[in-house]
């Protein structure tokens, strides 16, 4: 894979012959019959800068059955996908957030990034429709990666991989890309201090990271701390004002280059779908007004841009 350093090829070259390396579920045996009854699909096109469609022709069973190998890895969270008339609606338009990116104006071509929490890769393959030289994406959700697996085996790429890791899992930390992106992650941990000093360990002196996360009102100061859930969700720990995130950076020695508009997340975005068939937004969100069902603020999103200070 070209751009990435010896240290992170012989990581990957841990997963090369087994994707799921020493992780241990015992769902692995049955993915890795999906992916071995995968039908073979005569690729006419291929395009991932406008969406992540595959183009192409099988029969009536090939497609009947393609189709009940994708179903069997239900929910699909992140997509959309298009593979061979195939549509996989999945719970998020993801588009809409990477056209929410794009506006950002910032050049991929022939850039080494590394995606953390990258879920089933979708951005990482908007990434190299992009021009990106080559993508590393992090997801220890097995089922993610399955998903991605079986995305790529109609995408053939060898410009993308995805390692079942946490970044703090990572024993190499080599300063050799160009973008660094966290998007949908930070709200989730409970160091963000440490996540934001580890994705700086990864990016080149001149690089920049690409941090996407959920904004709260500068009336909560430095951060909301939810009691329980938010808008449903069990596992997020701090939704940051732009204050807060000023402050993070700083204490890690980086700067915030430019923040994008905030944006409202709507049920337009997010829903329940045949492919993700279990509770989304609209069951964590107070209808008819702009707060969740445990009366906070519903959920706004933001886009930071932050480089290295001493660069």
């Amino acid at each position: 894979m070209l751009g990435v350093s010896k240290n992170w090829m012989e990581v990957l070259n841990q997963h090369k012959d087994n994707p799921y390396g020493k992780k241990k579920d015992k769902r692995i045996d049955y993915w890795h019959k999906i992916i071995s009854s995968l039908p073979k699909l005569d690729s006419t096109k291929t395009d991932l800068k406008k969406e992540v469609l595959i183009k192409g022709y099988w029969n009536e069973n090939e497609k009947k059955k393609a189709k009940e190998l994708f179903l069997e890895l239900i929910p699909w969270r992140k997509g959309p996908f298009d593979i061979g008339d195939i549509f996989i609606d999945t719970e998020w338009r993801s588009n809409l957030k990477w056209q929410r990116f794009l506006e950002l104006d910032i050049d991929m071509t022939e850039k080494t990034i590394l995606d953390v929490g990258s879920g089933n890769g979708y951005y990482g393959f908007r990434m190299l429709g992009q021009g990106a030289e080559s993508v590393i994406c992090l997801e220890p959700n097995l089922s993610h990666l399955t998903q991605f697996i079986v995305i790529n085996h109609f995408v053939k790429s060898k410009q993308i991989r995805m390692i079942p890791e946490r970044i703090e899992e990572l024993i190499v930390a080599d300063k050799c890309f160009d973008l660094v992106f966290s998007m949908g992650v930070l709200y989730h941990l409970r160091d963000p201090e440490k996540h934001l000093k580890l994705l700086s360990s990864h990016l080149k002196e001149e690089g920049s990271i690409i941090l996407e996360t959920l904004i709260a009102p500068e009336k909560y100061g430095e951060a909301l701390i939810p009691e329980r859930n938010y808008a449903n969700m069990p596992n997020v720990r701090f939704v940051h004002t732009k204050l807060g995130l000023e402050t993070l950076a700083k204490k890690v020695n980086l700067n915030i280059v430019s923040i994008s508009s905030t944006c409202k997340t709507t049920t337009e975005e997010q829903r329940t779908t045949s492919w993700m068939p279990f509770k989304s937004l609209s069951d964590g969100l107070n209808v008819g007004t702009d707060f969740t069902i445990e009366g906070l603020p519903r959920p706004e999103r933001t886009f930071f841009t932050l480089n290295k200070k001493n660069f």
